[in-house]
């Protein structure tokens, strides 16, 4: 019997480090995407915003029920399909230390709980590390 529990607790210990790397996996490509459409030289911020929401929802756990909101000043950009509930992850937006916009991921229905809601605390970093290469790239636009 021991040895059996042993087999399960080890199986779920693999279990739960693949889901882990596969999560790591999808926020590692949405972070590639998300610097591919920054890093577009002669790009417009009405260029580069349609290209970042897309990447968005598969870097997150739950991509199905993902949708996403970019505010830059008195723009909004959103993915398809996109409404708000109460399951919300946000970040502002800064270019130097100026607010300038804000990005929100919305889950459209409820979720299991993990960290933070139905957010993952990396999903967390994510967010924060998109919105600061945002910042970075139209306080580099102003400055050219």
């Amino acid at each position: 019997m021991t040895a059996r529990k042993n087999n399960n607790t080890k199986k779920q210990t693999v279990d739960r480090l693949l889901m882990e790397l596969q999560e790591r996996a999808k926020e590692l490509n949405c972070l590639y995407q998300v610097e591919d459409a920054l890093s577009a030289p002669d790009a417009s911020v009405d260029e580069m915003m349609p290209r970042i929401l897309e990447a968005i929802p598969p870097g997150w756990q739950y991509p199905d029920v993902c949708v996403a909101r970019i505010a830059i000043g008195d723009k909004t950009y959103t993915t398809p399909g996109f409404v708000e509930t109460t399951w919300v992850q946000r970040a502002e937006i800064e270019a130097g230390s100026i607010a300038v916009g804000s990005i929100e991921v919305y889950y459209t229905r409820q979720m299991p709980d993990w960290d933070n809601g139905p957010f993952l605390k990396e999903e967390a970093k994510l967010i924060r590390t998109i919105a600061d290469r945002i910042g970075h790239r139209i306080m580099h636009r102003v400055e050219h």
